[in-house]
């Protein structure tokens, strides 16, 4: 077993005490489509579908509406000859040079708040960052799920999704719109993996960390029994 393998085995052990992932626990499972805002050719190749699943969640699982991580994770259909749909996974973190590398960041409230893919990804020989924030209005303070919950199973929520190539400043890319709930006795587990799941010609780096975050997510899904 590798160094990386070998790090990651912790994670399948809490996955396993636990019965659900270790990061990001809680969450809401959802459906909607993706608007493509910035010109076509311009960027990374998010494009318009109807066919998105994406999932809300808390990154530690405090409870109610206690200060937490956020997390919003996205997966995008399959583009023609790739082999598998294309996962992107986001996190509660600042939008600055400094702040994308820097790590995540509790929030209170759900509204407005920046999240990021915290690793760059290599792209038309460049390196491009990929950022959200929900533009909806869901509740006043702290970040409860139920507030999530309630508004996707009324008007569903919004999120202005960005792209900042290397250091310089994010531009919009794409809206996302979701709504309604999937709930748990209804599907399947969604084991999104950012690593494995990928368009073509896009791949996150360092190349290392992307080793690690796949063993880590490949534990955490023995742990767990998922798919």
């Amino acid at each position: 077993m590798g160094v990386l393998a070998t790090l990651a085995v912790p994670l399948q052990w809490g996955a396993a005490i636990r019965h659900r992932r270790v990061f990001h626990p809680d969450g809401i499972l959802t459906t909607g489509s993706i608007a493509r805002l910035a010109p076509h050719g311009e960027g990374l190749p998010i494009e318009d579908t109807e066919h998105v699943v994406a999932r809300i969640s808390k990154g530690v699982g405090t409870p109610g509406p206690l200060p937490d991580v956020i997390g919003l994770a996205m997966r995008l259909p399959a583009l023609p000859f790739a082999a598998t749909p294309w996962d992107i996974l986001l996190a509660s973190a600042g939008t600055g040079t400094a702040a994308r590398v820097l790590g995540v960041r509790p929030v209170l409230r759900w509204t407005g708040q920046s999240m990021s893919s915290l690793m760059p990804l290599r792209y038309d020989g460049g390196v491009w960052w990929i950022s959200a924030r929900m533009a909806t209005g869901v509740g006043t303070f702290g970040v409860s799920l139920a507030s999530v919950r309630e508004r996707l199973r009324t008007d569903g929520i919004e999120f202005d999704i960005a792209q900042a190539r290397g250091a310089a400043a994010f531009r919009p890319l794409a809206r996302l719109t979701v709504r309604g709930v999937t709930e748990a006795a209804e599907s399947r587990d969604v084991a999104f993996d950012p690593v494995r799941h990928t368009t073509p010609g896009v791949r996150l780096m360092p190349t290392w960390l992307s080793t690690f975050r796949e063993q880590a997510y490949e534990r955490s899904r023995r742990g767990r029994h998922a798919d």
